[in-house]
């Protein structure tokens, strides 16, 4: 049994779920299409609206800024891995985990949301939390390891010394 993760655009056009798979929508808030496109939207695992929010205002504000990984930059600020986390450790997501783990022994899963990168996404957490306990191997579209890493200097612009705030002269 696998576990895969994908986005939306990459559904049914880069990607293509066998007819017996699972395909799940992991987002809060679905389009009308999402209905179409999958077998069932699952709010419950998404992320939690304070978390979200958080996320897509730093990724905003890096994006405005001009920072290179606007979601690597925000990822990381609002600790979002963990965050999540603990938002699955809850009784009522746990619960639905619980079912899909079931649901999943059966057959192959695909995990859906927006996020074109794995790296910065809940989905690829979620598929962690599900494979766990489960003999499932989890794949990934598009495979992280075929994205370039961020480096230190696409997380931003270089910070100002207080040698470029002193004219050059420092005390």
């Amino acid at each position: 049994m696998t576990l895969y993760t994908t986005y939306f655009g990459g559904l049914n056009s880069l990607v293509h779920p066998d007819d017996a798979d699972l395909v799940l929508g992991v987002v809060r808030y679905p389009q009308d299409f999402v209905q179409r496109v999958t077998d069932r939207n699952v709010p419950a695992v998404a992320p939690p609206d304070d978390l979200l929010n958080a996320f897509k205002t730093v990724e905003e504000a890096g994006d405005r800024d001009g920072v290179a990984n606007p979601s690597a930059a925000a990822w990381r600020t609002v600790d979002f891995e963990d965050r999540y986390r603990d938002h699955l450790d809850g009784a009522g997501q746990q619960q639905v985990l619980d079912e899909l783990r079931g649901r999943a022994e059966h057959r192959n899963v695909w995990l859906v949301c927006w996020e074109k990168d794995p790296r910065y996404c809940h989905r690829r957490v979620l598929a962690e939390v599900l494979a766990d306990g489960l003999d499932a191997e989890v794949v990934h579209h598009p495979d992280p390891a075929d994205l370039d890493e961020p480096t230190d200097e696409q997380d931003g612009p270089e910070l100002a010394s207080l040698t470029d705030f002193s004219g050059g002269e420092t005390a």
